[in-house]
Parts: structure tokens; C-alpha cells; sequence
């Protein structure tokens, strides 16, 4: 069975989660009634949060207001600004979603886009400014696995990390979780991202894992459109691959805003609750119970030391026993006092 930090075993209680959200609510509106300065750059001008935004999205071709935009990623990092008391806001920058390598030029330049979220490397944090709390609370690590049923049958027959080589695993193209299951001897087989339920569903691969946080909502539409895919509820891979916001390396006064405005929300409940509410993330965190599954353990990858203690101080998953030394630490990210 898994392992769950004791904190994360509240996340299935009802009665906890209604007191979670009622608090995080009623401090969202005592911090959102104060009125705050925004904070200026050297150069004078107010500091914004500059977001990527899909020009296909329903806001970019406006069908929908920006307050009415609820994707996870930006309705936390909006929870953040509002518990940071920072004044700072955020700016939708409509554009072709850019690919995660094109997403850390852009960072790099700073000029179209100051932040952008995806799942961290070491490379990555010495490159950019990582925000060092993990956004879905180290749950982006722990894979269930979409299949057909006579697969999903033999799955239910494995115990070890040997016994999952005899699967393939589909993944996207230029995903870091490609070369992951790779390093561990597992068979890939790449494909584009919208049409990997057609090639799962057709048989070109056994086995698409998605992050506990994500499966639950895609498998409602992929399961619309390939009818015979099911979602395995008993065997699960873990490794600790936590998601972050990154900004420009010159953004320290964005990155320390929301690192805070984290932390607190954190600790106030509003991060936990906001995952069990919001319609990404909702479906799995209401509906699927993690406790029960079998974990089978990949070796842990290397991390930074900021990455390792922002994983065991928010991450649901407990990763404790995994004793592989850390990279080292990154210059770019030394935390707010």
C-alpha cells in the first residue's frame, strides 16, 4: 500500500475538507479586502506576473472573461498574489502555447513572458528562478495508469519493477518522464499528446501513465472519445517529479511574492482545498483514494537540495526512504528569510 504523510490522510475526510475550505475562503477575503501598493522594478515600473495563455483558450478568443479562466495552475498562482499582500497581478499573454524548451527561452529573455510552469530538473533550476513549493503537492510523481481491460487485468498481477518491464508506456513527445521510464528499462513509445488515447486505444503501446492530480479529468473526455480505455485503481509507479512555477532569472522580487503567498496559503488550508475543488484536479483528489494502491518505487532522480526539502516539507507522498544524495544546491533560488 502506499505511504501517505500523515496530513495527507485528511485529504479524503469530508468534514476536514469543509472546515479546510471555509478557512481558506474566509482568509482569501480578510487578505483580498486590504488594499496593497504594487510593487515597482528599479526601473519604476509595477512588477506584473506575464503568463503564457493557449491563443486557442476560450478567454484568448474570447469567449470567456479572465475572471472566469479557472485552469488549476492559474487560479493558484492568483491565490498566491493574494496572500503574498504583494500587489502584484497577472498579465494573460495570449501566444501558440509554446513547448517546455521554448518556454525557458522565453523566461530567459524575459521580454513576452516572466513566468511559466512545468516539472523541474536541475538544469532547469540553474537556469531560471524556480518557485521551490511543489503546485500539486508532489503528486505530479505518483502515475496511475490508463489502459484496456485485459491489460489492466495482467497489470493487476505484478508486484515489482521487474514485472512492469514487460509493459510499454506511452509518453509525449519531449517529455522528461520519457527518459525516466527509459533509465529504468521500460519500453517508450513517443506519440502527440491528443493522440495518445487513440494509440493506447488501438493497442501501439499497454500502459499511459498520467500524474493522480490529472488522470481522473482526462480520462472523462479520452474515455468520451475511446470508450474501452479504463483507468487501473490498484497499481501505481512513484517517483518524486514535483511541478513548479519558474520566472526570469531577474524576477527575484515575483519569485519571492509567490513563494510566500504559497507558504501561507499553504498553511492556511486554501492550497488543499483548491485542489479538491478545481475541475482539473477535483475529480481525482475527490474520487480516487491513493492509499489503496500498490506503489512500485523508481529510483530517485536526481534532484536539488532545495527540490528534496520543498518535497518533504509539502509533498502528500511520503518519499522519506529514498536516500539517493541530492545535486547539488542551485545558485539562482535562496529562499526568502
Amino acid at each position: 500500500m502506499i505511504k501517505m504523510k500523515r496530513p495527507a490522510l485528511t485529504v479524503f475526510c469530508a468534514a476536514v475538507y469543509l472546515a479546510i475550505v471555509v478557512a481558506g475562503m474566509a482568509a482569501t477575503r480578510s487578505q483580498a479586502q486590504q488594499t496593497h501598493q504594487p510593487r515597482q522594478q528599479p526601473d519604476g515600473q509595477a512588477i506584473s506576473a506575464r503568463l503564457p495563455v493557449d491563443i486557442n483558450s476560450d478567454f484568448c478568443q474570447g469567449r470567456q472573461t479572465w475572471e472566469e479562466f479557472s485552469e488549476y495552475h492559474v487560479e493558484l498562482l492568483r491565490l498566491a498574489l493574494t496572500y503574498s499582500n504583494s500587489g502584484i497581478v497577472i498579465k494573460p499573454v495570449c501566444m501558440d502555447y509554446p513547448t517546455e524548451k521554448r518556454r525557458i527561452a522565453l523566461l530567459q529573455a524575459g521580454d513576452e513572458t516572466n513566468i511559466v510552469f512545468f516539472g523541474t530538473t536541475p538544469e532547469r533550476e540553474h537556469q531560471l528562478r524556480a518557485v521551490h513549493f511543489p503546485i500539486f503537492l508532489g503528486t505530479t510523481g505518483l502515475r496511475l495508469f490508463m489502459t484496456l481491460p485485459d491489460v489492466s487485468s495482467r497489470l493487476n498481477q505484478i508486484s515489482s519493477l521487474e514485472d512492469l518491464r514487460q509493459f510499454s508506456f506511452g509518453q509525449g513527445l519531449g517529455w522528461p518522464d520519457g527518459a525516466i521510464l527509459q533509465e529504468n528499462g521500460l519500453t517508450v513509445v513517443d506519440g502527440r499528446y491528443l493522440t495518445l488515447h487513440a494509440m493506447l486505444a488501438r493497442g501501439r503501446f499497454d500502459l499511459y501513465p498520467r500524474a493522480y492530480w490529472q488522470i481522473r479529468n482526462e480520462y472523462d473526455w479520452m474515455h468520451t472519445a475511446e470508450p474501452s480505455l479504463v483507468i487501473n485503481n490498484r497499481v501505481a509507479l512513484y517517483y518524486p517529479q514535483p511541478i513548479y512555477f519558474f520566472v526570469s532569472p531577474d524576477q527575484a522580487q515575483l519569485h519571492d511574492a509567490i513563494l510566500i503567498g504559497l507558504k501561507r496559503a499553504w498553511k492556511d488550508g486554501a492550497v488543499m482545498a483548491l485542489l479538491r475543488k478545481n475541475r482539473e484536479t477535483g475529480p481525482s483528489f475527490r474520487n480516487i483514494d491513493p492509499t489503496s494502491l500498490h506503489l512500485i518505487h523508481l529510483p530517485k532522480i536526481e534532484q536539488t537540495t532545495e527540490t528534496d526539502d520543498a518535497m518533504q516539507k509539502y509533498g502528500l507522498v511520503d518519499g522519506s526512504n529514498f536516500t539517493t544524495k541530492p545535486a547539488p544546491a542551485s545558485r539562482k533560488n535562496q529562499p526568502p528569510s
